[in-house]
């Protein structure tokens, strides 16, 4: 399905940086200026599902409300990192985060991952606390510097 999808995930990812612009490493000016191409890589490596896969939350409409990408660790194998996790706004407070987390955990098991580990900035307090309820715990500290920002951030795991 997502492969087809190159210009919905591109609206969705773009609606999370301008939404949320402290809460990601990436900015929307880096994202809005990547050509089309990127995006159908993104999608198509997705819809393979060989070394990452992007999973959205749908509403009853069609309208795509949250995504979450999960990809294998290239510097530790045997573990996965979550990305890109955002729920829009008025999706909050369902514990739909949860359900992007338990397909994100799912995919990562299914290639015998043992881990799956994500950083999160030291402010965002409710996402902090939706990947813990989600079965997270902060394992450490990261300063992430790109682009003349600067991000303090938690990482934090979880077994599979």
């Amino acid at each position: 399905m997502l492969g087809s999808e190159h210009h919905r995930l591109r609206q969705l990812r773009l609606a999370s940086l301008a939404g949320d612009p402290q809460a990601f490493g990436s900015t929307y000016a880096r994202e809005a200026a990547q050509p089309m191409a990127w995006w159908e890589r993104w999608a198509e490596q997705s819809e393979r599902g060989t070394s990452q896969r992007t999973f959205v939350l749908e509403a009853d409409d069609g309208r795509w409300l949250g995504l979450a990408l999960v990809r294998l660790d290239e510097q530790s194998s045997g573990s996965a990192v979550l990305n890109a996790m955002w729920v829009a706004p008025a999706a909050r407070g369902r514990r739909l985060a949860a359900l992007l987390c338990e397909a994100c955990a799912g995919w990562a098991a299914e290639r015998r991952c043992l881990e799956l580990t994500l950083t999160v900035v030291v402010d965002n307090g409710a996402a902090r606390r939706a990947y813990e309820l989600a079965g997270f715990a902060v394992c450490g500290e990261t300063t992430w510097v790109r682009d003349g920002r600067t991000l303090e951030e938690l990482v934090m795991a979880r077994a599979l």
